[in-house]
């Protein structure tokens, strides 16, 4: 398993589009809850074609899919899909993830990325207050339903036709920032805490946890 600690998610969907151009069934990038267009630049930057969609339009040039529901008619089939910091809000996962599959070009590409579960501050926060860190209940307001636990997103993946090529956790935890306050104390012990969980689990470092796909 890979740590990207020096990138966003943002940057890591372009890195793993950038290593895949050469072998895209087509030119159509589909990205599924595109919001206010942030990926339109970096999907045109390589001469690809930007369709975007979303469950609630935040620009014009959106189409709305709700993924519990097969794509609108008159959508193309793409060869690349970004699929960022979704999955989590869907209240029936896999069949988001089978709506999809059938979406996509025998041979596409998808990046997938979510909070990580399974990170050191995560289970630290399940272990003080019996939540896990980006899923307690004030994340409902935010539609967070679905607790997307590493194994079981490559479950569903694989169970609709896409082969895992890569699992990787993004982000890093930095040592904090000195202050003359009770509050610095409590930092430093919560780093430690940190520390010794990624020292035995590495897969707990990143915030983000990271699939890249491609349909068979």
């Amino acid at each position: 398993m890979k740590n990207y600690k020096n990138i966003n998610r943002r940057d890591w969907a372009e890195l793993k589009l950038s290593q895949v151009l050469d072998k895209l069934p087509n030119k159509v990038v589909s990205d599924i809850g595109s919001g206010w267009g942030w990926y339109k630049s970096i999907i045109e930057k390589y001469g690809l074609e930007w369709q975007p969609f979303d469950y609630v339009r935040k620009i014009d040039e959106s189409t709305i899919w709700d993924l519990n529901n097969p794509v609108p008619e008159g959508m193309r089939k793409p060869g690349f899909v970004v699929f960022l910091e979704v999955l989590e809000h869907l209240a029936n996962p896999e069949l988001g993830i089978r709506n999809i599959s059938n979406h996509v070009e025998k041979g596409a590409f998808m990046v997938l990325t979510t909070p990580n579960p399974l990170s050191a501050q995560s289970k630290i926060n399940l272990l003080l207050k019996n939540n896990l860190y980006a899923f307690q209940p004030k994340h409902l307001i935010e539609h967070h339903v679905f607790v997307p636990l590493p194994h079981v997103v490559q479950f569903h993946l694989e169970n609709n036709g896409f082969e895992v090529l890569e699992y990787s956790t993004i982000g890093s935890f930095n040592f904090p920032k000195f202050s003359f306050n009770l509050g610095y104390f409590k930092s430093l012990i919560h780093y430690g805490l940190v520390k010794t969980l990624i020292l035995f689990r590495p897969e707990s470092i990143g915030h983000t946890q990271a699939f890249f796909v491609r349909k068979k």
